[in-house]
């Protein structure tokens, strides 16, 4: 059973792309109906046609399919190739060596038709859909107008042999009509997830563009305001505390002059990694503009956001944030702090940090304010 599900979802899983699962099936479904023309055949006692008609077949489709399989690269040909043999010369067989314009196989027909219209790729498949149709046409008149050329079905030579004809073409047209409906629901179901996923990873990805900045993969200043307006409600409701903080990379300017923009992005990824570690449960990083970067603390007052502020700066500045810089040359940060109280909103917060920040840079950077 793990082996027969193992198959399966090689060759018709979703990982899949659908036209090299409908270029699966389309073999399978050869080689079924192909190994079932052959036992009606048998049991029918037809003619040598029709049986060594639905055999070829049952060989074709399956070898076609193999060699599609182990040639990739071939795959567009192959699959060209076997809808031509099942459309221009199989299926047309089968109905004019199994009981012509009486049987049931030109349902498939259709099936056919539909199948190279789907599978195949621009105006060639639209051309072999009209040339395949037209052949289906030119089949229909011959045999309307000559039955006589026709195999006979030697079961079909008698009253009985009529009625177990018809019972078991009845039959094997039923089960093949809901073999084939079954297989295209799994299509339209397959096509219809897939594009359902395509649509919900777009707008997955839009969702976080708008809230993530690309190059420190943390959120963005839109996010930050949008969580900060949320904590200064919890803030107020509950008479919690909250604190924030604005770090700036100190003489930053100078280091992108001096080593290149590419090295201070590589300098922005790493402070960020550093932030980003040192966030507890409901506290963010985001970089509010350039250098900056804000770090929300809900839960902590003026000393803890000290602390912890503190804790960062010397963190970052005996860490080497780029092996392109020189040991003599660390790269330290300035921030200023913000408590929340009664009344502010949040861009009075960020406002009041800002402050702080500024007077930390004119006291002579590498340290925190607030």
């Amino acid at each position: 059973m793990k082996k027969l599900k193992f198959v399966i979802d090689k060759y018709f899983g979703y990982h899949l792309p659908i036209r090299q699962r409908f270029f699966n099936i389309i073999f399978i479904c050869g080689f079924i109906v192909g190994l079932m023309g052959v036992l009606a055949c048998i049991s029918l006692k037809s003619s040598p046609e029709a049986i060594t008609v639905a055999a070829t077949m049952t060989i074709i489709m399956p070898l076609l399919g193999l060699l599609g399989i182990t040639s990739k690269k071939k795959q567009d040909f192959i699959l060209y190739l076997s809808l031509g043999v099942l459309n221009f010369l199989i299926l047309p067989a089968m109905y004019l060596t199994g009981g012509g314009i009486d049987c049931g196989i030109p349902s498939y027909f259709t099936l056919g038709l539909a199948l190279t219209l789907f599978l195949t790729k621009g105006t060639s498949g639209i051309i072999l859909t009209v040339i395949e149709a037209i052949w289906y046409g030119l089949v229909y008149i011959i045999s309307y107008r000559y039955p006589t050329i026709l195999s006979v079905v030697p079961a079909c030579e008698t009253v009985e042999g009529t009625k177990t004809f018809t019972f078991n073409a009845i039959s094997s047209n039923t089960l093949m009509v809901c073999f084939a409906l079954g297989i295209l629901s799994k299509i339209i179901f397959s096509m219809y997830r897939k594009e359902y996923n395509i649509v919900s990873n777009s707008i997955e990805e839009v969702k976080r563009n708008s809230l993530i900045d690309p190059l420190t993969n943390v959120y963005n200043r839109r996010h930050m305001y949008t969580y900060l307006e949320e904590q200064i409600k919890i803030a107020e409701e509950n008479n919690s505390d909250l604190s924030l903080v604005i770090f700036d990379i100190d003489k930053f300017k100078n280091l992108n002059d001096t080593y290149g923009h590419l090295l201070g992005d590589e300098v922005l990824k790493a402070l960020t990694r550093i932030l980003k570690n040192s966030c507890r449960e409901k506290e963010i990083v985001a970089r509010y503009g350039g250098e900056e970067f804000i770090l929300i603390l809900p839960g902590s007052n003026h000393d803890d956001a000290l602390k912890r502020a503190n804790e960062i700066r010397e963190c970052i500045e005996q860490s080497h944030l780029s092996p392109e810089l020189p040991s003599d040359r660390p790269v330290t940060i300035s921030g200023g702090i913000s408590t929340f109280k009664s009344g502010l909103n949040d861009e009075q917060l960020v406002a009041v940090a800002d402050e702080n920040l500024y007077k930390a840079k004119e006291t002579g950077r590498n340290r925190i304010c607030g």
